[in-house]
């Protein structure tokens, strides 16, 4: 069986990629390198790099297609979908557009896309369950939307696809430079730094944060009929205010969580004030339930940024 994961050199790609190869599978991992990393991509696995929001990328891709394309490169963010809103929609929404037509073309049998919990904004009942109204805040949520609208068009054409849609994800090989993606490796790239931790926003926001492990096992599972035409939620279901975060990841690292300088400032734009999900639509139809608790999940991630010191 041979997948192609888009971005595969990055944080989820690069985990996806790895569980592919340990089932026998033939992974080509794609990426621009943008925001991942050549280190990332596991030994066994090909590697091509190609930047998606040009049109005539799909040239570089294997003439003899694929049995699953994995769809996971993304501009990642909120904030930087806002200061660079013309390719925050390239790399998300028109690339999928791009992979899907040649997915129709090459007659792939799966499309498996990365959503996000973006798309449902602030909402007004929790927790959200796929039939929960969306209401995208930003660049970044509109095109993942439109990816997933996409996706229903393109069902209809013989690509079968599915989509999940993340919760905040985390854990190890997360992109600890960032400061503008990713609530658990910010807060932690502060503490390995020995720096006040810089929260922006309130400490009683709350969000649902899930082991990569946990959505890597979500996206092998799709790889089902069942899964054909489906849209799923991939959360915890544990709803989790910043400053029980902030504690967990001070804790982890050894130091007193209630001496550890924190400052607060402003909030990032459109950011949600809190959201959390419930998966019951996977684990009905696939069986998945989140195995990883979250100071497990911390404790893993903390030991991992420790062994890799520079960050």
């Amino acid at each position: 069986m041979k997948a192609i994961v888009t971005g595969g050199a990055g944080f989820i790609g690069s985990h996806l990629s790895r569980r592919l190869l340990k089932a026998g599978w033939s992974v080509l991992a794609v990426d621009n390198l943008s925001s991942g990393f050549l280190h990332n991509v596991p030994a066994g696995a090909k590697f091509k790099w190609l930047d998606l929001t040009h049109e005539d990328s799909i040239l570089g891709l294997p003439e003899d297609g694929a049995d699953v394309v994995f769809h996971l490169a993304s501009h990642v963010g909120q904030e930087l979908s806002f200061e660079r809103p013309i390719y925050d929609f390239k790399a998300n929404a028109f690339s999928t557009l791009l992979l899907l037509q040649w997915c129709m073309k090459k007659k792939v049998k799966q499309f498996i896309f990365a959503s996000s919990m973006n798309v449902y904004g602030d909402p007004p009942t929790l927790p959200v369950t796929e039939a929960t109204p969306v209401q995208p805040p930003s660049p970044y949520s509109v095109g993942k939307i439109a990816s997933e609208y996409l996706c229903n068009i393109y069902q209809n054409f013989g690509v079968n696809t599915t989509s999940l849609r993340l919760f905040n994800v985390y854990g190890p090989m997360q992109d600890m430079q960032n400061m503008k993606q990713g609530m658990v490796s910010i807060f932690m790239t502060f503490v390995a730094r020995n720096e006040p931790i810089l929260v922006r926003g309130s400490k009683d926001r709350f969000r649902d944060f899930i082991s990569v492990h946990d959505v890597v096992d979500a996206f092998y599972r799709c790889i089902d009929e069942r899964a054909y035409g489906k849209v799923y939620n991939v959360a915890s279901g544990r709803k989790v205010y910043v400053w029980q975060l902030l504690n967990e990841i001070i804790k982890v690292f050894g130091y007193d969580s209630k001496k550890y300088p924190v400052t607060y400032g402003e909030p990032t734009p459109r950011d949600q004030f809190g959201i959390y999900g419930a998966s019951s639509l996977l684990q009905k139809d696939l069986g998945w339930k989140p195995g990883v608790e979250l100071t497990d999940g911390l404790a893993e991630m903390a030991a991992w940024v420790k062994e890799r010191g520079n960050v």
